[in-house]
């Protein structure tokens, strides 16, 4: 039931291109990601990346002033490997702003 989650919130505001931690490694879990929004000011490649090094999310390609929400999912969307940080990437430097809705995740 999602009132048991251990619910947490998160957000990044990047500008650069390249990765960009959202939440710190949690030591002993995974993070799994429930909910997120997406909006990049330019045209960009974003994908959601564990451990700053394997794709756990497809690539977006988002036009300029684009981007995507996905709603909220009690068993998540993906999730990050046990013990590793929730990172994101972008292959165009902008304007941009990542919302994340997590839950540290033992299995």
């Amino acid at each position: 039931m999602a009132s048991d989650l251990q619910v947490q919130y998160s957000f990044i505001t990047p500008s650069s291109a390249g990765t960009t931690q959202i939440v710190a490694a949690q030591p002993g879990q995974r993070i799994c990601v429930l909910q997120c929004c997406v909006i990049t000011g330019a045209a960009n490649n974003v994908k959601f990346v564990s451990g700053g090094v394997t794709d756990i999310s497809a690539t977006f390609p988002l036009a300029q002033n684009g981007g995507f929400v996905l709603p909220f999912v009690q068993v998540g969307w993906f999730k990050t490997a046990i013990g590793e940080s929730l990172d994101f990437n972008m292959t165009a430097s902008s304007s941009t702003a990542v919302q994340v809705v997590w839950c540290p995740h033992s299995s």
